[in-house]
């Protein structure tokens, strides 16, 4: 192989020093016989000039081709260059030049690791080198540090660190992934358990982390620990971590652990959440079951009632056939004993049979007319007249027509009526016809001698209580349960009815007269003493301006001069509101002030009295003004009142709706109002009754 030259090299040196033909000898062999591959080359041309036999053979050529060569020859075309700089720039001196490429005959390369120095080499300056094979260890070190790469790179995508930790707790190495772990700059980063623990680990979780260590020193096994790092900006980390010894615990300076560390926040924070989920789903079901428990017991009640209607249905349906075909009975038969010719009947008897025709046909006019009484009211068809009722006079009629039944049966009959006159808003033939129903009650179910009394109380300042007692057998909790269903007699028998005549309609149409008029009705019982019905209505207490106010409203109006005050309607359940209103209308001799402390009695004093202007709140019990004026606005006598809404909401009432058209407001005035306020909006609204 024939060398080239790339121009000019340093200079030759001085002549070697003549040595020994034995002692040359000796040197060739050592230089011959050295395991490591050797060679000599020229300075200046580059040219190798000797080379020992393990060269050859580790390069591959015979000692003729080495010496045909220059050291250009084995290496990589792009590696000459900088070779050829190398030469030039390596002190003479002994030096390591580092790691190169070699290339053998074959073609592959190796990498060689190159330690030379200048000498004189027969009578010119030449460089001896002795180049180590570091093929393997060159691979060695580059697929360790691709491993080392994959394992960086795995470690932060897993949010993994590990430390290596010597038996006295100082730690020899870290991961670089440990200091973004721990949010500290490397500089700054612990050198010990001890300090890594001060420094970062939660106060709280200190305990936990320190035992962790103690059981893996003690124990020498694999131990896992979770805890918290505080990082020096605040943040929290949550931090998994698996204590194992290192396998070579037999190495200097006693047995190394190998530590590593894995961020588990987003885990945790996952485990909250879904604990989270999974509490508001057992919540959630938990309520579902509560509520379908609910709809199923509802259920279960709506359909015993169900049943007990329909069973009380029948019963009412047996019943009727048998008080309608009694009295049919004894009006055809008798009628057929006397329309026979030549009966022969005397005067006497046919008196008595006529008697038997009339009283079974009362009865059953009373057994239809309770019947239509019921129907008309469940179809909503009862129309009421409400006015302002003297409870003295309606008690008279009532003692009229009942004592002589009472008499009859040997009762004694109490009328007492109220310590002082009473008045209440109710429809007269209504509320007869419930008094006259209780009454024909207690006398029915007394106890021979026994005693019935009609009596009324004030109760608070707007209503009044209405008591009719007796002395007859009472009735048992379970009774009063059921005592104002449709169709329930309580289960008295077929025998008892004979004694006691009734349909088992009577209190049902009771109750629902008295709830029309706006008020209600309950009784207290005892058994074996006897039972006590009462009903509570609107009561009239507003002094009269002359004594045609006592009279009904139809009169009032007729009687009423041209220049009569006009009357203001407040609906107000608020005391000091309504104390506030009486006094900003005081000094108006030309307004009459009617107060209602809800929406029911509102309804029924408009109706009784007919005002001018109505002042309503929104906010009241038992009905809102809202359902009020919908009311009102359904009935014609009131239609045209107009009503003035007073509210302490922002924005209450809401104007009228496509949903909500029967409600209108004249205007509204919101708390807290003025006067000048509230006497322009009930002028304004007079002006538009006037």
């Amino acid at each position: 192989m024939t060398s080239t030259s790339s121009g000019p090299l340093p200079s030759e040196g001085p002549a070697s020093p003549t040595v020994p033909d034995s002692e040359a000898q000796r040197y060739q062999q050592l230089f011959d016989c050295n395991p490591t591959p050797m060679w000599v080359y020229d300075l200046q041309t580059l040219q190798f000039l000797d080379v020992n036999e393990v060269a050859c053979q580790k390069y591959g050529y015979t000692r003729e081709e080495f010496l045909s060569m220059t050291i250009r020859d084995i290496r990589p075309p792009e590696d000459v260059a900088a070779m050829e700089a190398s030469v030039r720039l390596t002190p003479a001196q002994v030096f390591n030049s580092g790691v190169w490429r070699h290339r053998l005959k074959d073609g592959r390369l190796i990498y060689v690791e190159i330690t030379s120095h200048e000498m004189p080499y027969q009578g010119r300056m030449a460089r001896f080198v002795a180049p180590l094979d570091v093929t393997q260890r060159v691979l060695t070190e580059a697929a360790l540090r691709e491993r080392e790469a994959g394992l960086r790179r795995a470690q932060t995508l897993a949010r993994l660190a590990h430390v290596v930790a010597s038996a006295d707790g100082v730690y020899e190495s870290w991961s670089e992934t440990l200091p973004q772990l721990a949010g500290c700059d490397p500089e700054a980063m612990p050198r010990t358990h001890q300090g890594w623990m001060d420094t970062l680990v939660h106060p709280d979780d200190r305990r936990r982390f320190s035992e962790a260590h103690e059981q893996a020193m003690r124990t020498g096994a694999k131990v896992e620990a979770e805890y918290r790092l505080v990082r020096p900006d605040g943040g929290v980390v949550h931090v998994a971590q698996v204590i194992e010894p290192v396998e070579d615990a037999t190495a200097i300076g006693g047995r190394r652990w190998f530590k590593t560390l894995q961020d588990v926040s987003e885990q945790k924070a996952t485990e909250v959440a879904i604990r989270t989920l999974n509490d508001e789903l057992e919540t959630r079901v938990a309520v579902r079951t509560r509520q379908l428990e609910a709809s199923n017991h509802e259920l279960m009640l709506a359909t015993s009632a169900a049943e007990a209607a329909n069973q009380a249905k029948s019963h009412f349906l047996s019943r009727m056939s048998h008080e309608l075909r009694t009295p049919l009975n004894a009006i055809i038969g008798f009628a057929q004993l006397l329309s026979q010719p030549n009966h022969g009947f005397g005067t006497e008897r046919q008196a008595i049979f006529h008697g038997h025709i009339l009283s079974a046909g009362q009865h059953l006019l009373k057994l239809i007319g309770e019947l239509l009484n019921l129907a008309r009211i469940e179809a909503g068809k009862v129309e009421l007249e409400m006015q302002r009722l003297s409870l003295g006079e309606v008690f008279a009629e009532c003692e009229v027509m009942i004592v002589p039944q009472a008499q009859a049966r040997g009762l004694a009959t109490c009328f007492a009526g109220a310590a002082e006159p009473l008045s209440v808003i109710a429809d007269r033939t209504r509320l007869k016809q419930v008094l006259l129903n209780l009454l024909s009650n207690a006398v029915k179910y007394n106890r021979p001698q026994g005693e019935i009394s009609l009596t009324a109380q004030p109760l608070g300042a707007r209503h009044v209580r209405i008591e009719v007692r007796d002395t007859g057998a009472g009735l048992a909790p379970q009774q009063v349960a059921h005592l104002f269903e449709a169709f329930n007699r309580l289960g008295q028998s077929a025998a008892g009815a004979h004694a006691v005549e009734g349909t088992g309609l009577g209190l049902v149409v009771t109750k629902h007269l008295v709830e029309l008029m706006g008020g209600r009705i309950g009784v207290d019982s005892t058994p074996g003493v006897g039972s006590c019905f009462w009903l509570e209505l609107v009561g009239d207490t507003a002094p009269p301006p002359s004594t045609a106010r006592a009279e009904p409203l139809a009169r009032l109006e007729a009687a009423t001069p041209a220049r009569a005050p006009r009357i203001v309607l407040l609906v107000e359940d608020d005391l000091p509101s309504q104390s506030l209103v009486q006094a900003q209308l005081a000094h108006r001799a030309d307004l009459q002030l009617i107060v209602a402390t809800n929406g029911r009695e509102g309804i029924a004093l408009a109706l009784a009295h007919r005002p001018d202007v109505i002042l309503m709140d929104n906010r009241m019990p038992e009905i809102t003004g809202r359902q009020a004026v919908q009311l009102l606005g359904q009935d014609p006598r009131t239609a045209g009142i107009p009503i003035i809404a007073i509210s302490a909401g922002a924005g209450a009432p809401a104007p009228t709706t496509a949903e909500d058209d029967s409600a209108r407001w004249f205007r509204q005035v919101a708390k807290p109002f003025s006067q000048h306020d509230l006497l322009d909006a009930i002028d304004a609204a007079m002006g538009e009754t006037a």
